[in-house]
């Protein structure tokens, strides 16, 4: 189990209004944002893979999506 601490005090506020005492939607709600982060990160890496020459076949590419995504 991780546990996180805030400390700035705006943010908290502002979480406390958007999820007030429920505590799975806060969890749930900070799991897509670190999701949607590490696919940024990924297409990221993917488009300086690309502009660098370094590509991969299509299909293998989307069977990889695949696995990691679904």
């Amino acid at each position: 189990m991780l546990n996180i601490e805030i400390n700035n005090p705006e943010l908290e506020e502002n979480l406390k209004q958007l999820y007030g005492n429920n505590k799975q939607s806060l969890v749930t709600a900070f799991a897509d944002f670190v999701q949607q982060r590490k696919i940024k990160q990924d297409i990221d890496i993917s488009i300086s893979q690309l502009d660098a020459g370094e590509t991969l076949p299509l299909q293998d590419v989307i069977q990889a999506l695949r696995k990691k995504y679904e």
